[in-house]
């Protein structure tokens, strides 16, 4: 039709817009996210690497009792991991509640629905709140790798000698 001159419009013209703001808008909040991710990253490692100086000398002590490297590595990754499922656990109750948030405003102000209706626009599914626990996870035992590595290199003597 348009090739005969008659100008028409469809809503598949309409889509592609929405499609490419969409787009947009999920790599603006994508590179939030990864930023936000590194910064929590460098977080946990600065955490336990603060954690290492404070316990020198633990360290040293659990060394001349004769406890396994690989003992005193695992120790402090499964410390960071908790770290990062502490923060997984924070961001979502953050999020359920901003989810919510979302629902209860929506339903209000779309009209569609009676006042103080929920609107289900936002939910968020079980697998996808398992993975984020499991993913935080990840990302605290790749944050403490170092520091527990360090950690089980220390030499006992200078570790006991460390005040």
């Amino acid at each position: 039709l348009r090739e005969m001159g008659y100008n028409l419009w469809t809503i598949a013209d309409s889509m592609e817009g929405v499609e490419q703001q969409s787009l947009i808008i999920q790599a603006v909040l994508g590179g939030i996210g990864a930023i936000t991710l590194l910064v929590a990253t460098i977080g946990i490692a600065n955490t336990m690497i603060m954690s290492i100086y404070e316990r020198t000398r633990e360290i040293g002590v659990m060394k001349v009792l004769g406890c396994v490297i690989s003992d005193i590595r695992t120790m402090f990754l499964m410390e960071a991991g908790l770290i990062g499922v502490c923060g997984g656990i924070m961001g979502l109750i953050c999020s359920y509640g901003a989810s919510f948030a979302v629902n209860q405003v929506a339903g209000d102000y779309m009209g569609t629905m009676p006042v103080g209706t929920p609107l289900g626009i936002s939910s968020i599914p079980p697998w996808l709140a398992l993975f984020a626990l499991g993913f935080a996870f990840f990302i605290g035992i790749v944050a403490g790798w170092y520091p527990a590595r360090r950690a089980s290199k220390l030499s006992p003597i200078t570790a006991i000698r460390n005040e």
